[in-house]
C-alpha cells in the first residue's frame, strides 16, 4: 500500500511579508535536523572534516551549510529514519547514491554496515560565460559542451566539487556524467539506488523517466528519488513546469521494469519523494 509522509509548513509563495517568509524558511531548514526519535548519530560522524591543506581553498568555495559535517550527518540521519528505516537493521546491502555530494547519506549507511558507493561529476547548473546549464539539455545531448564547471575549473573525470570532503571521509566514488546513459554499472549491481535533490542537474524533466528506467536497470531492490522544489525561474518556463508535473504523476503511478511505486513523500509542501520497490515479477 502506498503511504504519504509529510512535514508540511505553509507555502512561502502565499505568505506576505519578508519577515514571515524568512521565519517559515528557517523553520523548514530546522525541520531537516530535528531529533525525530531521541537517537543521536554516532559521535565519530559528528567531528569536523579534516581537509588537506592544499584543498582548503576549494572547500571554501562550497556552500557553507554543506561543509558542516555535523549538520550534514544530522540531516542524513533523519533521511534514513524517514525514508529507509529498513536499512537501520538487518543484513548488509550494496548501496549507490547518485550525486553523493558531501557523502553524508553514505556515511550513515556505512555506519550500519552497508557497502556504499557514491557518484558525482563536475557542477554545471549555473550559467558561466554564457554557457548552457545542464538542467535544460536533452539526455545524451552530444551538442552540450562546456569547458569549465561552475567553479571555473576544467571539466574532466578527475575532479568534482566535493572531492576533498569525499577523500577526507574515505568514500568510494565513481565519477561520470549522469546525464548520459548507460551508466558505468552492470545490470542489478546495487540493492539500493538513491538520488536526493540531484536528478534536476542531469537533464530536462522530459527525459527524467528514461533516467529512472536506468536507475531500475542497475538496481535489485529499491530506488529512492527525492526532487528539489521548482524554483521560480523554472516554474515560469511552461514546458519545464509541465514536464516536472507530468514526471511526478508518472512516478506516483510507476509500474514497469519490475518496479512499482510503493510510497510517496511530501517535502517542503510538495509531493517530491518516490520509493520504487522490486515487485518480484
Amino acid at each position: 500500500m502506498k503511504t504519504v509522509a509529510s512535514r508540511m509548513l505553509p507555502d512561502v509563495r502565499n505568505i506576505k511579508g519578508i519577515k514571515t517568509r524568512r521565519m517559515i524558511k528557517q523553520e523548514r531548514i530546522k525541520a531537516d535536523t530535528l531529533d525525530l526519535f531521541g537517537d543521536e548519530p554516532p559521535a565519530e560522524l559528528l567531528t569536523p572534516y579534516v581537509i588537506a591543506p592544499e584543498d582548503q581553498a576549494r572547500v571554501d568555495e562550497l556552500q557553507k551549510k554543506y561543509t558542516n559535517r555535523e549538520r550534514n550527518i544530522r540531516r542524513c540521519w533523519n533521511r534514513v529514519q524517514l525514508y529507509m528505516p529498513e536499512l537501520m537493521q538487518g543484513p548488509s546491502h550494496d548501496v549507490l547514491e547518485l550525486s553523493a555530494a558531501h557523502g553524508g547519506m553514505l556515511e550513515v549507511l556505512r555506519h550500519y554496515g552497508h557497502n556504499v558507493m557514491g557518484s558525482d561529476y563536475a557542477n554545471m547548473v549555473s550559467k558561466r560565460n554564457g554557457e548552457e546549464m545542464r538542467q535544460f539539455r536533452k539526455l545524451n545531448d552530444k551538442t552540450f559542451v562546456r569547458q569549465e564547471d561552475d567553479f571555473g575549473l576544467p571539466i574532466d573525470n578527475a575532479d568534482w566539487p566535493y572531492r576533498p570532503i569525499c577523500e577526507a571521509i574515505d568514500l568510494p566514488m565513481t565519477i561520470f556524467d549522469a546525464g548520459k546513459t548507460p551508466y558505468p554499472f552492470d545490470d542489478k549491481s546495487y540493492d539500493y539506488t538513491m538520488c536526493f535533490h540531484a536528478i534536476e542537474h542531469y537533464c530536462h524533466p522530459d527525459d527524467w523517466m528514461d533516467l529512472v528506467d536506468e536507475f531500475c536497470r542497475i538496481t535489485r531492490k529499491t530506488v529512492f528519488i527525492m526532487l528539489n522544489r521548482l524554483v521560480p525561474e523554472f516554474r515560469a518556463k511552461k514546458d519545464y513546469n509541465e514536464a516536472f508535473t507530468t514526471f511526478r504523476r508518472n512516478m506516483r503511478d510507476y509500474n514497469k521494469n519490475g518496479f512499482r511505486c510503493q510510497a510517496t513523500f511530501v517535502h517542503w509542501d510538495s509531493a517530491l519523494g518516490f520509493k520504487l520497490m522490486a515487485t518480484g515479477d
